[in-house]
């Protein structure tokens, strides 16, 4: 009975201890890693920071890391600097690889926020000419540009770079992987389960027709890795289009237009 005083004298002091701190002050927000790596083979990884939305919640955003030989391309930075020299420990340090390039695929947050620790490790930054322009506002600067598309080797693999037209902002350039088939998408590219998303700085009578184009000019692929979600296969190209198709059906006629193949609405 003596001991059974005690535990409710103790629980009682907990509770009185409990109800004088303010819980709107000390309520934890939901813990999550700032950095997650998903391997995907030996050779290809997604890295997913979390962006919180405003609304208690978080948006994992998906970049992805390509390992050949003792080299890697990475497409996309984490959100911000600290956790981008994370992403390059873990290249270093767990990958025992070097960063031959990294390329953005837009401007936001989602696709540069971290820019300037690659630019400080001193390792190749490649954007289209228009993101280089928009993020050069905040004092951001991009080593390599193209206006329509460049490329470069990754051991055996091409590494293509395109910037097809306006889509989820007027900026968005995507990346392709010759050899493993794989579309780096971005937020141009939509997940399955995905509805529309932020359309703050979208084009939206040309998006479809610029993933239209990408899907035209990369028949063969096998993966999609879009922006956030999960990733797929050349169905999150035709979901994408159809999401944002406008009244009129797509017409693919094919022009030729500085080099670059598009397709016409």
């Amino acid at each position: 009975m003596k001991r059974l005083l005690q535990m409710l004298g103790i629980c009682l002091a907990v509770l009185l201890l409990h109800s004088c701190f303010d819980k709107s002050k000390y309520a934890p927000e939901p813990y999550l890693r700032p950095l997650e790596i998903i391997k995907l083979s030996d050779q290809d990884y997604m890295h997913v920071s979390y962006l919180k939305d405003g609304k208690g919640g978080y948006i994992p955003c998906n970049g992805y890391i390509r390992k050949e030989g003792d080299e890697v391309f990475v497409f996309e930075t984490p959100l911000d600097d600290s956790t981008s020299v994370q992403l390059i420990d873990f290249i270093k340090n767990d990958l025992n690889a070097t960063i031959k390039a990294v390329m953005v695929s837009h401007a936001h947050i989602d696709g540069a926020g971290g820019v300037n620790a690659f630019n400080e490790a001193g390792i190749p930054t490649y954007g289209s000419s228009k993101t280089a322009a928009l993020l050069a506002r905040d004092t951001i600067t991009l080593s390599n540009t193209f206006q329509l598309k460049d490329s470069l080797m990754l051991g055996k693999t091409l590494v293509k770079m395109d910037y097809l037209g306006p889509a989820h902002t007027d900026d968005n350039a995507i990346a392709y992987l010759e050899g493993p088939e794989i579309l780096l998408g971005g937020c141009m590219i939509k997940s399955l389960e995905a509805g529309k998303g932020n359309l703050a700085d979208a084009n939206l009578k040309e998006w479809a027709k610029t993933v239209a184009t990408a899907k035209y000019l990369y028949p063969d692929v096998k993966q999609v890795i879009p922006g956030h979600g999960t990733r797929g296969d050349s169905t999150l190209l035709t979901y994408t289009i159809k999401m944002f198709q406008v009244e009129e059906p797509i017409i693919k006629e094919l022009t030729n237009t500085n080099e670059q193949e598009t397709v016409q609405l």
